[in-house]
């Protein structure tokens, strides 16, 4: 009983620091259906990075069945975001842990305490801090910006926070059918499907 009731109140605090926002616009915003959801996804992606590269040609498959062309643009894992923000890019991928550090220091070390509190990565229901990191992050996101749904993938070391896949990008640039998409590859790919992906490439 006492270990429910610790994990219960590691929860309750770790729903704070979700909530407690920038001062951005972060709940549900209608997007504004423009010429921007008929031009290609403009696709960040991190030369260095073999598995982020794997996951953009997961992108690329699913936005092709949709008929959305992408086109990949290399950048510097430390400069996606700026590009994001800039427009340069539609779209970035990351791990929700580490974005979230990016996007918000202060809120990834609370809840990178609360998550050692219960019990990390060897202890902690994974599904539910999983979505508790997306959450937090989403929270950290400018007004502008939206994230797909967190994916069954791990594709960051880290493991002091979850490092779930997951994709960002500009609100105006995606339709219903390119965020179906995107739950596709979040929902479908696994991180044996992810290393098997980036080591045939590499072949």
């Amino acid at each position: 009983m006492a270990v429910v009731a610790g994990t219960a109140a590691t929860v309750t605090a770790a729903a704070t620091v979700t909530a407690c926002g920038t001062g951005d616009v972060t709940g549900p915003a209608v997007p504004v259906v423009d010429a921007a959801t008929q031009a290609p996804v403009r696709l960040a992606v991190a030369d260095d990075d073999p598995l982020q590269r794997a996951l953009a040609g997961e992108y690329r498959s699913e936005f092709s069945d949709v008929d959305r062309d992408v086109e990949e643009v290399p950048v510097a894992s430390q400069n996606r975001l700026t590009r994001l923000r800039d427009g340069d890019v539609t779209m970035v991928m990351g791990c929700v842990g580490e974005l979230l550090d990016e996007l918000d220091a202060a809120k990834g070390r609370e809840l990178r305490e609360l998550y050692r509190k219960d019990g990390g990565r060897a202890e902690a229901d994974p599904a539910m801090w999983r979505d508790i990191t997306h959450t937090t992050m989403i929270s950290a996101l400018p007004g502008d910006l939206q994230a797909g749904d967190p994916g069954m993938a791990v594709a960051c070391e880290d493991e002091s926070l979850p490092q779930n896949t997951v994709a960002l990008y500009r609100k105006t640039t995606m339709d219903r059918k390119d965020r179906k998409a995107l739950s596709n590859v979040a929902g479908g790919i696994t991180t044996a499907d992810l290393r098997s992906a980036a080591q045939s490439a590499g072949e």
